[in-house]
């Protein structure tokens, strides 16, 4: 029954009939019989749950964690949106991907596994076997799930558990409408073709130009569009678990005004890093083996490329405060858990690489950002403008954010990560002190060093870097008598991590899906493993 008090609806569920005869009164005395009623049967109604908290997980593609200017000590780049979510949230400066290439990493973000535990190891290569996914987890816990933007999992046509599927490119069900239909529905081929391009032809700087129509038909803008609308004609009856995922930095790198002309502006006072070499050439052991993009020894085309980085950096901050303004007039921001991270980072010329799959820090240290729903139990301890620096791998995220919805995952050694909402309150003193990861060889670090296992085909062999002293890693220590104790011990770690492989965890109520083609997963297996993620 709805009783109406000064024009407030009150849902109640009354023990006892009300006759209609009851309600003929008038004045003071039918609104104090009426507030009578409510208040004597308020008892009789059991108390509403604490709604869950929404959630809205933001992912950008190749973007290494010093292109957020809060993780840098000098002021050359702006990412104001962000760095306001960092002040208001908690911000992990040394957060590592487990697999520094988007497949891999982005199955290894939703499984909370290794990617050579769930078989997703490189860009092409689907899954071993059905997994748990987060999204598949979010709709069994009665959330209503969405994705605007990129999600690069293998085969590309299935839904993967979003209700609501906006993809940037040809994913997903294409039930609604993409960004290539859109774009193409409002501009001929000729008005989206590249303006102002100034290395045609160069297998790295070929892609950098000036589009001619406005920012506001760009991918970026139309992933933050439509991610909006979702808050708009969502099921309000449900908690929302929203992923928004936009391509960029990754290339290419097509710039709409104003980005173009940031673009023009830095580019000639881009500082290229030390580990840099004018017309280096790469060796066999670099693995740069199809067609050289992921090499550059051409300062002018390195700094260009920095330049558009970056400028394609602020494009998606500009989106993402878009993007929590239109969460804040929705009046959804109180009670969303907002997660912001990126799949993997971008050498930007680091020792004269380009993109990722390699496990310089460039390539596999990533920006996380967690900002609790404020009117959570979880808002005193994460939403304090907090910084840790305590070591963190991308698996962890997962059983993170069920931990901040009250969700928890269950205790099988299948999920791989671990919940840091104890590090951020301070109360977890067996914090991991190791991170791995794995993509054209593997890696182990701890607090001081990292080594490195590199792919046979690239010729094998270690490095052992000191990063506290050596943080551009420069110096290979593999050989140092001194420190041979600690090489062993590192390689002995990483021969036990290589080896576990727990099987595909039970989650209560729900099956493992979407298994990959059988064909299509013993063709990708036999790929050129050697080729140079981009």
């Amino acid at each position: 029954m709805i009783i109406n008090v000064e024009g407030y609806n009150f849902m109640c569920l009354l023990k006892q009939p009300v006759f209609y005869e009851d309600f003929l009164m008038t004045g003071h005395s039918r609104f104090f019989w009426t507030l009578f009623v409510l208040l004597s049967i308020m008892s009789a109604v059991p108390a509403a749950e604490e709604p869950f908290p929404n959630v809205l997980f933001i992912m950008v593609d190749e973007m290494r964690w010093d292109a957020l200017a809060a993780n840098r000590s000098d002021n050359v780049y702006k990412t104001p949106a962000l760095d306001r979510l960092a002040a208001e949230g908690t911000r992990f400066t040394h957060a590592y991907t487990v697999a520094a290439v988007c497949v891999s990493s982005r199955h290894s973000f939703f499984t909370s596994r290794y990617s050579h535990v769930h078989g997703a190891t490189d860009n092409q290569v689907p899954i071993r076997t059905a997994q748990i996914l987060l999204p598949g987890i979010m709709k069994q816990l009665g959330y209503e799930t969405a994705i605007s933007g990129k999600l690069h999992f293998s085969p590309n046509d299935k839904d993967y558990d979003f209700d609501y599927f906006r993809s940037f490119g040809n994913e997903g069900p294409k039930t609604l409408q993409t960004w290539p239909q859109y774009l193409s529905q409002k501009y001929t081929p000729a008005q989206r073709q590249l303006k102002d391009a100034p290395f045609r032809g160069d297998k790295l700087g070929g892609d950098l130009g000036r589009l001619e129509y406005p920012k506001e038909d760009t991918q970026s803008f139309w992933i933050t569009d439509r991610a909006v609308e979702f808050l708009h004609i969502r099921d309000k009856s449900k908690p929302f678990f929203l992923f928004v995922s936009y391509l960029e930095p990754h290339s290419p790198s097509h710039l709409a005004e104003p980005y173009w002309s940031q673009f023009l502006a830095e580019k000639d006072r881009v500082k290229l890093p030390s580990t840099f070499v004018p017309g280096l050439a790469p060796k066999p052991e670099d693995g740069i083996t199809r067609n050289g993009r992921a090499w550059v020894s051409d300062p002018e085309i390195a700094k260009s490329m920095t330049a558009a980085y970056h400028a394609k950096v602020k494009h998606v901050d500009d989106n993402i405060e878009r993007l929590l303004d239109g969460l804040k007039k929705a009046g959804l921001d109180k009670n969303t858990l907002i997660i912001f991270t990126a799949d993997h980072g971008n050498m930007l010329g680091d020792h004269n690489r380009w993109f990722k799959g390699v496990q310089y820090e460039g390539s596999i240290r990533i920006p996380l950002l967690v900002k609790a729903p404020e009117n959570s139990a979880y808002a005193e301890t994460f939403n304090q403008g907090k910084t840790v620096s305590r070591l963190i791998e991308s698996i962890d995220v997962m059983p993170t954010l069920l931990d901040i919805i009250g969700k928890p995952l269950p205790d099988d050694p299948g999920f791989q990560g671990k919940s840091f909402t104890k590090l951020v309150a301070g109360n977890d003193p067996g914090w991991k002190n190791i991170v791995y990861s794995e993509r054209r060889g593997m890696l182990v670090r701890d607090s001081k060093y990292k080594l490195i296992k590199n792919e046979e085909e690239s010729g094998g062999g270690y490095l052992l870097f000191d990063l506290e002293n050596d943080p551009e890693e420069t110096q290979n220590l593999a050989g140092e008598t001194a420190l041979q104790s600690v090489f062993e011990e590192l390689k002995k770690k990483l021969d036990a991590w290589q080896k576990e492989e727990p099987p595909v965890p039970k989650y209560p109520g729900l099956e493992p899906k979407f298994p990959p083609a059988e064909e299509k997963r013993n063709k990708e297996q036999r790929r050129d493993r050697r080729q140079p993620a981009q």
